[in-house]
């Protein structure tokens, strides 16, 4: 499994950078991918804003 360092985007409760390591899960949608991922500082499950 490769390891992503690039940055998924920010928290849109907090507005934390959200780095690749915290990406849960990854699919697609009618409007494209999209993705969850774990805040590192505020702990909630988002989907990260570019």
């Amino acid at each position: 499994m490769a390891t992503e360092s690039a940055t998924l985007g920010t928290c849109p409760n907090c507005g934390e950078t959200i780095p690749g390591g915290y990406l849960l899960i990854e699919y697609d949608t009618t409007d494209g991918p999209s993705q969850f991922a774990e805040c590192p500082d505020c702990r909630d499950i988002v989907h990260p804003r570019p």
